[in-house]
């Protein structure tokens, strides 16, 4: 006989932040671009539209039995706040394209001359504010884009003029890095004055950290000590948890990433992880987070249901041994447009199945 479900997606997600044990592992999606293509509307609603962004998750969700609930997203952050020029694309991809940097010529930037954007009004903001109200007046969890400085920093230059000014002129890199971890402390303030504290959750994702662009070294002279502070000073200002999606390869990180503080003591964060990093990895770095992943979304694209449906309760048990009720079954990162519905729903099957406690 199915069991049945002893606590709201809400409740159950609320409970891995303070340590109560949930009845089962929570299932959450990863996927904008697909949401946007399950309920029919254009791609870049998920970005600039928050109303119909918010709509969009929040059918998917239901219609799947997903836990938690929608969150804005905006993987270009930093580049159009800072002056840059974003385009919205028409075919299916992952977000918006920078069509033109706020540093085009890094070499010959003066960074003294970059000011700081207005943390209320520059770029995305307006729609994460409109968002973030959304998720209140509907009883989801709020949140805003957060870190990481690194990441959003490297959106200022492109990733490909970051890496060579990281190596050519780090003390130019630093700056830039510093000027958009002040930029994000401001609009870590505007968002939790605007909702008090304990109410808000700062999520970030680190793509240019991997160390498939990065050595270790750099990592943690570079990103280490700005994510460190931010992190701290957002906890101190009243975000409730921070949330990481460490996208891509990190695993020569860890060490590094396991000093950086995304809770307060009463408190769990969450870190989100790929097929790159094992479960096992993950939960002997973060032993006091809540640890999501990590199921190939390539694999969830291209096999059959059924193969999906085997491979997630493989990591589902494996979820529940290695990090015994601090673990939420998600897809390793971003769930193409393409990718079969039935193979989608073979992942809730699963958590319904094999992911009771």
């Amino acid at each position: 006989m199915k069991k049945k479900d002893q606590m709201t997606h809400g409740e159950r997600i609320e409970a891995l932040y303070t340590g109560q044990r949930t009845d089962r592992v929570p299932v959450v999606h990863k996927g904008y671009s697909f949401c946007a293509r399950h309920v029919g509307i254009p791609l870049s609603d998920v970005y600039k539209n928050p109303g119909a962004s918010y709509r969009c998750q929040a059918q998917t969700y239901a219609d799947f039995g997903f836990d938690g609930g929608p969150f804005y997203t905006f993987v270009a952050y930093g580049a159009g706040e800072f002056g840059g020029v974003i385009e919205y694309l028409k075919g299916e991809s992952f977000g918006p394209d920078v069509k033109e940097r706020p540093i085009r010529d890094w070499e010959a930037f003066n960074i003294d001359s970059l000011e700081l954007p207005d943390p209320k009004r520059a770029g995305c903001i307006p729609h994460q504010m409109e968002f973030a109200r959304l998720q209140r007046d509907n009883g989801s969890e709020i949140a805003f884009i957060c870190g990481s400085p690194f990441s959003h920093a490297a959106n200022l230059f492109g990733v490909g003029a970051f890496m060579e000014c990281l190596l050519v002129d780090p003390e130019k890199a630093h700056k830039a890095i510093r000027k958009m971890t002040d930029h994000i402390l401001q609009v870590g303030e505007y968002f939790i004055g605007e909702f008090g504290a304990g109410r808000i959750l700062a999520r970030g994702v680190s793509p240019s950290e991997s160390n498939s662009l990065i050595s270790p070294q750099i990592f943690q002279e570079f990103a280490a000590p700005y994510i460190t502070e931010l992190n701290s000073k957002i906890l101190d200002m009243g975000a409730k948890s921070c949330y990481l999606h460490m996208c891509g390869e990190h695993g020569f990180n860890l060490p590094y990433w396991s000093k950086v503080p995304f809770s307060k003591e009463d408190r769990r964060g969450m870190i989100s992880v790929g097929k790159e990093t094992s479960l096992e990895d993950a939960a002997k770095y973060f032993p006091g987070h809540v640890v999501c992943g990590n199921i190939d979304p390539e694999f969830i694209m291209n096999r059959t249901a059924d193969e999906v449906y085997r491979a997630s309760c493989e990591i589902v048990e494996r979820g529940k041994e290695v990090l015994n009720g601090r673990f939420v079954y998600m897809a390793g990162c971003e769930v193409a447009p393409g990718t079969p519905e039935e193979n989608v729903a073979a992942m809730v099957k699963a958590v319904s199945e094999v992911g009771w406690y």
